[in-house]
């Protein structure tokens, strides 16, 4: 609906009211007064590009095919959506609204489209409900003439480009960034303008999308993004995108990311992003190494891959599933820590042999330090204290030398 009828028709109907309060808000880069209006919430909707919303869809379609397309029903399942996300957050919110009324402003499109404040609307739908009254919404109002890029830069300014603003959830942010960007809707340096995200964490998130949408593949669950939030990967992904940098093929990348993947499906992270570190750490050291713990790894892969073919046909991956039937093998979680036990202990004793040789190291690097041309300023005390500790580390190499030696000749 055009933005001046919206406005006649919901005065005159009385589901539109203006108030007396003007803001200032940011815009495409510029400032706006823009009047606060309240909307009658049973002429507005949810908007499901909404990037907060994008993980709910993706379960949804998982589980039941193509969204309603009859409104109300779409509203009343995007708002079952948004409660069961996060209860108590919602119910905190509610209550403080019925206390103290709607503080926020909402944004909405002339369209009756919620742009911000999802969790608002959704709140005084709720209270209407209880109330057997009629709720209003305080929103800004934009035209419906945008097209769908500038809808979406429009939101993205509003929940991502300011400061203050809370950011979306890791794994949200990921997918609206995948959808929009690597989707061919925006450009990254668009998007980022728009979100407030330099282009050196743009370049991030893409690689961490990646990764992301290389685990969904492992799982045989392309684009099912929900099973991502489940399983709380965002911390592994950003770790191991920046590890699998440093990997020197194509074939070194894949096998990080499977025996990583594997890893995460059996829940044998512990301390999870701090295990990835380690656990890439491990990888890279065999890959140039022995090979041993690649090879004991991946022998799990491919036990862990066996499982997650071995479901019902026409039965989507879930959850439930990894939960249930992946990561219930006891025998083979066990055996996939063993080998982790292994490389870490591997690993220790790697770090305490070197330490035996950066000692030496440090010897010398502390002697080269000494200047020659001081010495003349010292005491005689000093120059005692010197000598003997010159002598001691004399007697020390010496030792050092003849042990090394004899080894040397033993190899």
């Amino acid at each position: 609906m055009e933005i001046n009828e919206f406005f006649r028709t919901g005065e005159a109907e009385g589901w539109l009211h203006a108030t007396d309060n003007v803001n200032m808000i940011r815009v495409n880069g510029q400032n706006h007064d823009q009047r606060v209006y309240e909307v009658r919430i049973d002429k507005l909707h949810y908007n499901v590009q909404n990037g907060r919303i994008a993980t709910f869809i993706t379960r949804y379609e998982m589980e039941h095919g193509a969204l309603p397309t009859d409104t109300e029903e779409l509203d009343r399942l995007i708002e079952g959506m948004i409660e069961d996300d996060n209860p108590q957050r919602l119910k905190t919110t509610k209550l403080d609204i019925k206390a103290k009324g709607q503080q926020e402003v909402a944004i909405i499109l002339s369209n009756g489209i919620v742009i911000d404040g999802n969790r608002r609307f959704t709140c005084l739908r709720m209270l209407s409900r209880e109330e057997a009254r009629p709720r209003f919404l305080r929103c800004y109002v934009f035209p419906d003439t945008y097209d769908e890029k500038a809808i979406k830069g429009l939101e993205l300014e509003i929940q991502l480009g300011r400061d203050e603003k809370v950011d979306y959830d890791p794994i949200s942010r990921l997918v609206d960034i995948n959808t929009w960007v690597n989707g061919g809707k925006m450009t990254a340096d668009e998007y980022g303008a728009h979100a407030n995200i330099s282009k050196s964490d743009m370049k991030k998130f893409l690689r961490q999308i990646d990764v992301m949408n290389d685990f969904l593949e492992f799982v045989n669950a392309p684009g099912a993004y929900h099973i991502a939030q489940d399983l709380k990967i965002q911390g592994i992904v950003e770790s191991l995108a920046t590890k699998l940098q440093k990997c020197k093929d194509d074939d070194d990348r894949q096998d990080m990311e499977n025996i990583v993947f594997a890893n995460i499906l059996m829940g044998n992270l512990g301390d999870r992003v701090r295990a990835i570190r380690d656990m890439c750490d491990y990888i890279d050291a065999s890959q140039h190494g022995d090979g041993e713990y690649v090879d004991e790894q991946l022998d799990i892969v491919e036990q862990v891959l066996e499982k997650l073919e071995d479901m019902p046909q026409d039965t989507a991956v879930s959850t439930e599933f990894i939960r249930d039937h992946v990561a219930a093998d006891d025998d083979l979680k066990n055996e996939q820590k063993a080998s982790n036990e292994k490389a870490r202990t591997k690993a220790g004793n790697s770090k305490i042999k070197n330490g035996q040789v950066r000692s030496v190291h440090d010897s010398l690097s502390s002697l080269e330090g000494v200047d020659m041309a001081l010495l003349a300023k010292l005491s005689p005390e000093q120059l005692d204290d010197m000598n003997t500790g010159l002598d001691r580390v004399l007697e020390l190499a010496a030792k050092l030398k003849v042990k090394i030696e004899n080894l040397q000749r033993e190899l």
